[in-house]
C-alpha cells in the first residue's frame, strides 16, 4: 500500500491539531484562581472525625499537612495545638495555640494556650499569657484561681494573694491552704486562721499542715488555749507530726508547763520528752475511767482561778470550733468521744474582737467582697484609733467599689494625713481623686503629691498627661515626659509611653 509522502510542515500541522484538540476536553488539574478571596478555607473535617475517633496520631499528620498548605490559617492552628493536647505533646500544643491567637486575636485560644504551658511545667510561660488573657476576660474566676496557683509556686506572694481576692469563693482545700500561708506571712492573722480552717473543712483529716498552721497563728496571737487544743487535735489525727515541726519545743514546754498535775497524777515525767509524747500520753485513756485526759482535765490556770469553786473533774480544755457565718474557731466543750471532726462542729457565741481583730475583719470582708461588712469593722476600728491610717485607707477602698466616691475620697484623705510618707495611700487618693474633683483642683494635688513624692514615676507620669491632655500645654507636657526619661529606670514600662508622646509633640526624631 502506498502512503502519501508527509512532510515536516504537515507533521507540524497535526501535532498542532492534537494540542488544539486536547485543550478543549475539561483540563486533568485544576488551575488556582490568582484571586486571594476566591481560595476556598482549608477542611479539617477528616482531622476532626479521626480525633473524635480518637486517632490523635491520624489527625495529627492530616493537620500537619494542613497547616504546611495553609501556614496563616488560625483555625488549623487551633485545632493542632487541641490535637498535641490529647497527645500530650504540651510544648508544642503551647507554641501552636500562642501562634493562631497571634493570627486571630480569640482570647480563648490564649487562655488554652496559657493552660498548655501550665502542663508542660514552663509556669513563667504559663503565668505571662495568663495575666494578657485575663486583661481581655477579668470575669474568668477560674482563670483567676489557675493564675494564682502559679503565681504563689513563683513565689510571688503579693500577686499570688490579689489574684486568689478575685476567686476566694473558687478556692479549694490546696488553694485555701496556700491563701493561709500567704495571710501568715503577712502577719494577718485573723485571716490566716479562717483560710487554714477552711483547708480542713474542704479535706479533713489529710494534711497535718492545717493545724501546724493553726498552731502557729495561736503563737502569734499568745492563745495558749488553742494552741494546746490543736497540738492535741493534731496528734491524734497525724501522730508523730508535732515532733517534726519547727514548733516542737514550744509546744511541749507549753504542755508541761499547763498540764503539768496531769502527768504527775499518771507518773508520766515531761523532761526530755517532745512535744508528740506529752500529746499522746494526754490523749491515753485514764485507767480509772477509760476517758481522755485531754478533754475533762483541768483548764489554764487563770481559768480556774476565775472560778475556784469549780473541781478539777469538772474543767475542761476547750477545744476551738467553726462559727458557720465567719468561720472563726470559738470554744466549745466535746465530750469524751468527739471526734476531730466534731471540734470543728459546734458553733457559741463569739469573743468581743479586739482592735487589731476590727480591722482584720474588715480586711477579711474585703477578700469575700463584702463591702458593708467592711465599712461596719472600719469604724469600729476608727472609734478605738481615730489616727489609724490602715482603718481609714480600708474603708476608702469599701467605699470606693460601692460606687461611693465622695465617701471615698474623703477617707482616702484622712489615709494620707495619717501617713503622710505612705506613697500607696497617696496614690490611692490620687485615684479616687480624679473621679470626684474639678480638674484644676485635681492638677492641685497632682501638684503636692509630686512635690511630696518627686521620685515616683507614675505621679510624675500622671502630671504630665494632665498638663498635656487635660490643659492643653504642651510645652510644660514635654519638660515632665524629659524628666520622666531622665528618672525612669531602664525597664520602666511608662518609659516607651513618654518617649511615643514626645515624638507626637515633635521633640523626638
Amino acid at each position: 500500500m502506498h502512503f502519501p509522502l508527509i512532510t515536516t510542515r504537515t507533521w507540524a500541522t497535526i501535532a498542532f491539531l492534537v494540542i488544539l484538540n486536547g485543550c478543549s476536553d475539561e483540563p486533568s488539574v485544576a488551575t488556582l484562581p490568582t484571586d486571594p478571596s476566591q481560595q476556598t478555607a482549608p477542611d479539617p473535617g477528616e482531622a476532626i472525625q479521626k480525633r473524635i475517633e480518637g486517632k490523635t496520631e491520624e489527625a495529627l499528620a492530616i493537620l500537619r499537612d494542613l497547616n504546611a498548605q495553609n501556614p496563616g490559617s488560625a483555625e488549623i492552628l487551633t485545632l493542632l495545638g487541641r490535637t498535641l493536647l490529647d497527645a500530650e505533646e504540651y510544648h508544642l500544643a503551647a507554641f501552636r495555640l500562642e501562634q493562631a491567637w497571634e493570627i486571630d486575636g480569640v482570647p480563648e485560644t490564649l487562655g488554652e494556650a496559657a493552660q498548655a504551658y501550665e502542663l508542660a511545667g514552663d509556669d513563667d510561660s504559663s503565668a505571662k499569657l495568663y495575666n494578657k488573657y485575663l486583661q481581655k476576660k477579668p470575669e474568668d474566676t477560674f482563670a483567676y484561681v489557675k493564675y494564682a496557683r502559679i503565681l504563689y509556686r513563683l513565689g510571688k506572694e503579693n500577686e499570688a494573694l490579689k489574684a486568689f481576692q478575685r476567686a476566694p469563693e473558687k478556692a479549694n482545700a490546696e488553694d485555701s491552704l496556700s491563701l493561709a500561708q500567704l495571710f501568715l506571712a503577712k502577719g494577718i492573722y485573723n485571716q490566716a486562721q479562717h483560710w487554714f480552717l477552711t483547708a480542713e473543712k474542704k479535706n479533713p483529716k489529710q494534711n497535718p499542715a492545717t493545724y501546724l498552721g493553726l498552731i502557729e497563728v495561736a503563737i502569734k496571737l499568745k492563745q495558749e488555749n488553742e494552741i494546746e487544743s490543736y497540738a492535741l487535735a493534731l496528734e491524734k489525727v497525724h501522730p508523730g507530726a508535732l515532733e517534726k515541726s519547727t514548733r516542737n519545743n514550744h509546744v511541749a514546754e507549753l504542755l508541761a508547763r499547763r498540764r503539768g498535775l496531769d502527768f504527775f497524777r499518771r507518773g508520766i515525767p515531761t523532761e526530755g520528752k517532745n512535744a508528740s509524747e506529752l500529746a499522746a500520753a494526754l490523749l491515753a485513756p485514764t485507767e480509772e475511767t477509760g476517758s481522755v485526759v485531754a478533754t475533762s482535765k483541768l483548764p489554764p490556770e487563770n481559768d480556774s482561778a476565775s472560778n475556784p469553786d469549780q473541781t478539777p473533774s469538772q474543767q475542761v480544755t476547750l477545744i476551738p470550733a467553726i462559727d458557720t457565718d465567719t468561720n472563726i474557731p470559738l470554744n466549745t466543750t466535746p465530750n469524751p468521744s468527739t471526734s476531730l471532726a466534731d471540734f470543728f462542729s459546734s458553733p457559741q457565741e463569739q469573743s468581743q474582737p479586739t482592735e487589731r481583730s476590727f480591722l482584720e475583719e474588715a480586711e477579711l470582708s474585703m477578700v469575700e467582697k463584702k463591702y458593708r461588712s467592711a465599712l461596719l469593722f472600719t469604724r469600729k476600728a476608727i472609734r478605738q484609733d481615730a489616727q489609724n491610717a490602715s482603718a481609714w485607707h480600708l474603708a476608702s477602698q469599701a467605699h470606693f467599689l460601692l460606687g461611693e466616691n465622695e465617701e471615698a475620697e474623703m477617707k482616702a484623705l484622712e489615709a494620707t494625713r495619717h501617713a503622710p510618707d505612705d506613697l500607696g495611700y497617696h496614690m490611692d487618693y490620687l485615684r479616687i481623686a480624679r473621679e470626684t474633683l474639678e480638674g484644676r483642683e485635681y492638677l492641685e494635688e497632682l501638684e503636692k503629691a509630686h512635690e511630696k513624692f518627686p521620685q515616683s514615676i507614675e505621679i510624675l507620669w500622671q502630671l504630665a498627661r494632665r498638663y498635656h491632655v487635660a490643659e492643653n500645654k504642651p510645652v510644660t507636657a514635654a519638660v515632665l515626659y524629659r524628666k520622666l526619661l531622665a528618672n525612669a529606670p531602664p525597664d520602666n514600662p511608662l518609659r516607651p509611653e513618654a518617649e511615643r508622646e514626645l515624638k507626637a509633640l515633635g521633640e523626638l526624631p
